[in-house]
């Protein structure tokens, strides 16, 4: 999704690559989608990790049965517990780590610090 967000965004301004805030914005989104989307598994996945904890029960039931009886007892709005401050906290996540990413990939790629690469390099030989 960030890569087709990132895709559309160059075709519209048509200007590629993009510039680093911008590449921010698309992964800000491209996180909080992904975020909010799999919120249900996330709650599945923390009820798991809660029941493991009750060493009475013998057999832990399966994990369609686990959502069912979420969804059955406690409605849709259990299965979205917390999809908010989980869809902040990535997105914001995900402009800093992507936005940070093509910045440094397109410094390296630049001219003015072909003179650093070429340094390394041959540190590294």
């Amino acid at each position: 999704m960030y890569e087709l967000l990132k895709a559309q965004l160059a075709r519209k301004l048509d200007r590629k690559p993009l510039y680093a805030h911008e590449a921010a914005i698309c992964g800000s989104i491209a996180g909080g989608t992904a975020a909010a989307l799999t919120t249900p598994l996330d709650v599945l996945k923390i009820r798991v990790m809660l029941g493991l904890r009750d060493p009475t029960k013998k057999k832990p039931p399966s994990l369609r049965h686990r959502m069912k009886d979420i969804y059955v007892k406690e409605g849709v709005r259990a299965l979205y517990a917390g999809v908010v401050p989980r869809t902040l906290w990535i997105s914001a996540g995900g402009a800093v780590f992507l936005g940070v990413y093509e910045w440094v990939v397109h410094g390296l790629m630049s001219e003015s610090y072909a003179y650093i690469r070429v340094s390394l390099f041959s540190l590294c030989m």
